[in-house]
């Protein structure tokens, strides 16, 4: 964690604080969750899901960390807002809106159906937007790969870490709490499925378009029977605005109770409400394919997960990044010869490869595939920071007025400034950057006077009144790009 800052807190909830975070030395921005131990198996659930995911519409995952008393897990930075609160503030959403949206969680989705993950809990909440019209799936922690079974990994990391985290805690369930957006077949006792996930989809387009959930009942038993019996009532809109026939058919074909009638995923992608956004996922491919390949692939990485789900509690001298996974191969191996070699050797024995792409990949290429197929214990192992017991965090702006190289005066209170006086100030401000960042000043005072100024223009653009006014005046006089220069080429930490 030494490598991160820590900001603002972005919201806090049961067991868990989020705070906006920034990679140091860089602009780099991540979320930075704070979570209470006896939540780690749902932690070690997501990160073993999520660490190798690389998708736009998939949040996600840096790294993750242990100290005394919390695990610490870094995300990319999704600050938007979750859907549920877009739904919660709008209501109803209109239909070009579900489109963009509901395109962004078909892709997502659909990446992890291909992986052979299921979602388990898709629900507007773990939906969330990255501020810049982009939309993605997080919060995996009751996830799943295809046939596995959730509870007793939980169960393991329950009784693994009874003694410690767990005591006086109820075992974990591999559920969620409400069944809003349940499949009717899992509530009957089936297994989780792509076409459960699904019928979660669909729950959740109907209340983008509605602005309220499916069932809305909060006795989970009369819940489990609305969702088991009640037939589907296609909401109403306001105004003259109507549903449209291709948005009520895309609905009315995912919300079908029985799973074997319910829309499949070619369906899904191609059907017209989309406007062909969707179809090109399921383009036909000739010849030995990637997906192919992927497929026997997944296999095997189900197989593996399903061992190294839950592992032993990890030694106090573990210094182990997730991010580091390929680089803690490559340390494996005694050379690069003696790498390809063995690498060669395991992909000849290894089934899912066929013979075809062995004779026309290159050496490099398979010694690539075959490092995604080997995990060690240690990759799904936070990194526990024994002697770090407090989290670094950023002080307040505080500046000295007469370290500043020009004089207040009237620029003292913005909320006073004339709109001729604010561009005066911006442009003072804007030559004094300007001067500072063409070159960096060796001796000690100009590093504290440079150092003073950052701290003024935050404390003025985060903490007086009319400082939204000021800040968007400094955009548009491009102060930014000097300010980036000077974080980018700081002589110091404190820079």
């Amino acid at each position: 964690m030494d490598n991160f800052l820590i900001y603002e807190e972005i919201y806090k909830r049961d067991a868990c604080i989020v705070y906006r975070g920034r990679i140091k030395r860089s602009i780099d921005f991540v979320m930075i969750y704070c979570v209470e131990k006896h939540k780690r198996h749902e932690l070690s659930n997501l990160v073993r899901l999520m660490y190798e995911l690389d998708h736009p519409n998939i949040m996600k995952f840096r790294e993750w960390y242990e100290t005394t008393n919390h695990l610490w897990l870094v995300m990319d930075l999704c600050d938007g807002g979750s859907l549920k609160s877009i739904v919660q503030a709008d209501g109803a959403l209109p239909e070009t809106s579900i489109r963009t949206i509901g395109a962004n969680i078909c892709q997502g989705l659909y990446h992890l159906h291909q992986q052979d993950i299921l979602f388990c809990d898709l629900n507007p909440d773990k939906i969330v937007s990255d501020g810049s019209n982009m939309f993605k799936l997080a919060n995996m922690t009751l996830s799943r790969m295809k046939g596995e079974n959730l509870q007793m990994i939980f169960d393991e990391t329950y009784d693994n870490y009874l003694d410690d985290v767990y005591r006086g805690k109820e075992r974990p369930k591999a559920q969620a709490d409400a069944a809003f957006y349940t499949a009717p077949e899992v509530l009957r006792g089936g297994e989780y499925s792509i076409s459960s996930d699904l019928w979660s989809l669909g729950c959740v387009f109907y209340e983008m378009c509605a602005g309220r959930q499916l069932y809305d009942e909060k006795n989970s038993t009369k819940l489990t029977q609305k969702i088991l019996n009640d037939r589907i009532v296609l909401p109403t809109t306001k105004g003259s605005a109507k549903l449209s026939i291709e948005f009520t058919s895309l609905l009315q074909g995912l919300l079908v109770k029985e799973p074997a009638k319910r829309l499949d995923w070619p369906a899904v992608l191609t059907h017209p409400f989309w406007a062909g956004q969707l179809s090109h996922l399921v383009r036909p491919q000739t010849g030995v394919t990637k997906k192919s390949v992927n497929r026997t692939e997944n296999h095997d990485r189900a197989s593996v997960n399903s061992r190294v789900a839950t592992t032993d509690r990890p030694e106090c001298n573990v210094s182990f990044s997730l991010s580091c996974t390929k680089t803690s191969v490559q340390i494996a191996q005694p050379n690069k010869t003696d790498e390809t070699t063995s690498s060669k050797s395991r992909l000849n024995d290894h089934s899912s490869i066929s013979t075809h792409e062995q004779s026309t990949a290159s050496g490099s290429e398979s010694v690539e595939r075959v490092r995604k197929m080997l995990f060690s214990k240690a990759e799904l192992q936070p990194t526990p920071i024994v002697e770090n017991q407090k989290i670094q965090k950023t002080l307040a702006f505080k500046y000295e007025s007469k370290l500043l190289p020009f004089q207040l005066g009237k620029y003292e209170n913005l909320s006073r400034l004339s709109s001729v006086d604010m561009q005066e100030h911006a442009n003072m401000i804007k030559k004094e950057l300007s001067m500072t960042s063409a070159g960096s000043p060796t001796n000690q005072n100009g590093m504290r006077v440079k150092s003073n100024l950052l701290n003024y223009i935050g404390s003025t653009c985060l903490e007086q009144a009319n400082s939204n006014v000021f800040a968007d005046v400094l955009i548009s006089k491009d102060v930014y790009k000097d300010l980036l220069n000077l974080i980018t080429n700081g002589g110091s930490m404190e820079m």
